[in-house]
């Protein structure tokens, strides 16, 4: 039998970058410790922000300046301090027609990448935030990866940690009976990361 594959850019040299401050305004302007490349429009996300949470979730950006970036239609709760961390929003897939998925993950070559990748599924009809906090309406999980090179396990909640280095690796995820599955990149500081899918069914 034939196996239907489709193949997906979810990040492509992604720098997730760490925040040092968020505005009580709205819109929440967001600030990070290096430059950004982001430009007027592009979509992001923001997790784990302390305190000013209203501003963690996907947003649209307008760019202020090179360190800076205002979150279209937010509003803040309270001034945000140095924690979390802004990244590209990666692509949401259908994958109800799916029963097995590999992800490439690499990093750019600098020896320097920070981050931790996680991969996200959900049974929801309609595609979770998957930035946002996991609540009755928003739900989701984090999903499992196996090394293709070793079967090593990767607990879902962990994720693949990078840890000033490179890597080049593929990671095998279940996503059979799962309706949409994505990548959310955490605890970022340094380096840009690339993530390629490819979802198999039978057909």
């Amino acid at each position: 039998m034939a196996r239907d594959l489709k193949r997906y850019v979810l990040f492509e040299a992604a720098a997730p970058r760490a925040i040092t401050g968020s505005t009580n305004a709205s819109p929440i302007e967001i600030t990070v410790a290096d430059p950004h490349d982001y430009a007027t429009g592009d979509k992001v996300t923001i997790i784990g922000h302390d305190v000013n949470t209203s501003a963690n979730g996907t947003w649209e950006v307008i760019v202020t300046g090179p360190t800076t970036l205002e979150l279209v239609g937010s509003a803040g709760v309270a001034t945000g301090g140095a924690a979390g961390t802004v990244a590209p929003k990666a692509k949401v897939l259908q994958a109800a027609d799916f029963v097995d998925s590999n992800f490439h993950v690499m990093t750019d070559g600098g020896g320097d990448a920070t981050m931790t990748l996680k991969i996200v599924g959900s049974l929801q009809k309609a595609p979770p935030d998957f930035a946002k906090p996991q609540s009755v309406d928003n739900q989701y999980d984090f999903l499992q990866m196996i090394t293709l090179s070793g079967s090593i396990e990767v607990d879902g909640n962990d994720g693949v940690v990078i840890a000033t280095e490179d890597i080049h690796k593929m990671y095998e995820v279940n996503i059979n009976g799962v309706n949409w599955v994505s990548a959310i990149l955490v605890d970022g500081t340094a380096g840009e990361l690339t993530v390629v899918a490819n979802l198999f069914g039978d057909k």
